[in-house]
């Protein structure tokens, strides 16, 4: 057997379709794109650009290779759950790392020293023996008693994320896994069996009962998507597909698996990422209301942010500054409405700073959480110690997460003032019988103005989406578990903020480009590059449909290709809720993370 495994390659699944090659000119124009690439990681050595598993289009960067048992990011983990790396492992020394840890193992169910866990039982029953003759029957027990997650599934990217944690966590031999848990939780991501992993259940103090999801379908019960289909089966028949046969579990492997935050942390990676873009994105849509209203664009100097010189306040304002860069207004040509602006326009850098800042702080501390070994009981090998201990906790993602939707809730409050900034000019610019004229005699897509209310809307459900959840826990597992981090579902109200906040961004856009619209029809100026992308991409998009919903959705969809370099002149319709099919889910996600 080979020391380094095959690189992962997930076939598309069926139905998804090619998406367009960038041409030479789109290439070189997406080189200079203004939003960060993530961070620096090695390419297959001789390989060829990949086919995106999601869609089917061809990926714009190198082919990427993770390597399991090494210091795992954020990227790493978002780009193997998207498709868009592949995964490498050294089995001789992993394996020699777990053989160390598992003979440690056996030697304590031999003894009969008491292990949580291992010869114990777990939680309340902490101080239960387990006898010998029923070590096999205990581990399925522990899988089917935790199986208790309910809820829609969570998407495939989810999951695969998960896989991946957990497996560069369990490669630390701390945990106590034995060689044959580690080997079958990696060959279902390598032969993408992905376990269906329902999307409530955990309080953020070890995922128990969702990774008791990923357990069933190791013993072959369960539920996960049949390799390379869109069909979700037993977990026993989606094994069979792959070639593989069900586990038996060992000494301590159930709580090995579901004794965790494998989910949380992976989900925090992918909710890393997503927030990431959206503030870049935040910097984008404020350039196009720059740009429409005529601002003063002194509060961007190098010079003045350099004076208070917190980082993110920095990039944001040099972000926008290259935006608008080759415009009439930042070059002077087309003079400024109004000597000083108000708040939501002048203080932008400073506002989306403070998230940025949140950002850097947040991939520092997950980047920790992917690479160390969080098991309760820690297995110090070179002692031979099970040790009881509280590193299952994870309140600083919780904390983060909580001060993350606060942080968005500033930048929307942002976006929703210039909204009602953008109107207020639309409709001052315009008489009512205009109005009333352009209304009634337009063939086309109309941009209401009542478009006010709906931002007003989104901003209120983001604020409170900013109320803290991580103090809400409550005691369970009969008084022993009496504090939880709820770092999950803080997680995952930062999703739904996130959703909010795409639409409120998609909201100022399409108004911007109304009032360029108007604008320009009387006195015409020359605008900034991605300005005038997507002015044409939201022009062309208006002219798709009468419905304002679908506008909206179409306007997300161009944000998020003029931020990648993508062409904006030929988007595919975007997914949106309810998904038709697992695969447009997938979409869906792969869309929000890349």
């Amino acid at each position: 057997m080979s020391d380094t495994l095959p690189d992962v390659r997930v076939a598309p699944s069926p139905g998804s379709t090619a998406a367009p090659d960038l041409d030479t000119e789109g290439a070189a124009d997406a080189a200079t794109r203004l939003f960060p690439a993530p961070r620096a990681t090695t390419s297959a050595p001789g390989a060829s650009a990949l086919r995106c598993p999601t869609t089917g289009g061809v990926m714009s960067g190198r082919p990427r290779v993770v390597e399991i048992g090494g210091a795992l990011t954020t990227t790493d983990v978002a780009d193997v759950a998207i498709g868009h790396a592949s995964v490498r492992v050294d089995r001789t020394r992993i394996l020699a790392r777990l053989d160390a840890a598992r003979a440690v193992v056996d030697a304590t169910v031999l003894s009969g020293v008491p292990a949580y866990g291992v010869n114990r039982g777990l939680g309340p029953l902490r101080d239960h023996e387990i006898p010998a003759e029923l070590m096999g029957d205990f581990q399925r027990y522990v899988i089917l008693s935790h199986a208790a997650a309910i809820g829609k599934p969570l998407s495939r990217i989810e999951s695969r994320a998960a896989l991946l944690t957990r497996l560069n966590t369990l490669a630390a031999g701390a945990s106590g896994a034995s060689p044959a848990l580690f080997e079958g939780l990696l060959e279902l991501l390598l032969r993408d069996v992905i376990p269906v992993i329902p999307d409530q259940g955990s309080v953020g103090a070890a995922d128990l009962s969702q990774l008791a999801a990923i357990g069933q379908v190791l013993i072959g019960a369960g539920e996960a998507w049949l390799p390379g289909t869109d069909e979700i089966a037993p977990g026993a028949t989606s094994l069979a597909a792959a070639g593989l046969r069900p586990l038996v579990l060992e000494a301590k492997d159930a709580l090995a698996l579901v004794g965790s935050n494998a989910l949380s942390v992976a989900s925090a990676s992918l909710a890393h990422r997503r927030t990431a873009l959206v503030a870049a994105r935040a910097d984008l849509v404020a350039a196009l209301t720059l740009e429409a209203i005529g601002a003063n664009l002194s509060p961007l100097g190098a010079t003045v942010l350099a004076a208070r010189p917190h980082p993110g306040q920095q990039v944001s304002g040099r972000r926008i500054r290259e935006v608008l860069a080759d415009g009439d207004l930042a070059q002077g040509v087309r003079p400024t409405a109004s000597l000083q602006d108000p708040i939501s326009v002048r203080t932008v850098p400073q506002v989306h700073g403070a998230l940025l800042d949140q950002l850097d702080d947040l991939e520092r501390l997950l980047d920790v959480e992917l690479s160390c070994a969080p098991d309760n009981p820690f297995l110090d090998v070179d002692t031979g110690a099970f040790i009881s201990n509280g590193n299952f906790s994870i309140t600083g993602i919780a904390v983060a997460f909580d001060a993350l939707r606060i942080g968005l809730a500033h930048v929307a409050q942002l976006a929703e003032r210039r909204v009602a900034i953008l109107v207020r000019q639309l409709r001052q610019g315009v008489p009512l019988v205009g109005q009333v004229q352009h209304v009634t005699s337009a063939t086309g897509y109309v941009t209401p103005l009542i478009l006010a209310q709906t931002a007003s809307a989104l901003v209120a459900q983001v604020k409170h989406s900013a109320t803290p959840i991580s103090l809400s826990g409550t005691t369970v597992g009969d008084g022993i578990e009496d504090h939880a981090s709820l770092a999950y579902p803080s997680i995952r109200l930062t999703e739904v903020a996130l959703d909010h906040v795409e639409r409120l961004f998609a909201v100022e856009a399409l108004l911007a480009v109304t009032v360029i619209a108007v604008q320009t029809r009387t006195r015409p100026y020359r605008l900034a590059g991605p300005v005038q992308r997507l002015r044409q991409a939201i022009v062309d998009v208006t002219r798709r449909s009468q419905t304002t919903a679908e506008v909206v959705d179409w306007v997300v969809e161009a944000l998020r290709r003029e931020q990648r370099g993508d062409d904006l002149a030929e988007m595919r319709a975007p997914v949106t809720p309810p998904p038709v099919s697992w695969f447009d889910r997938d979409v869906a996600r792969h869309d929000q993370l890349h």
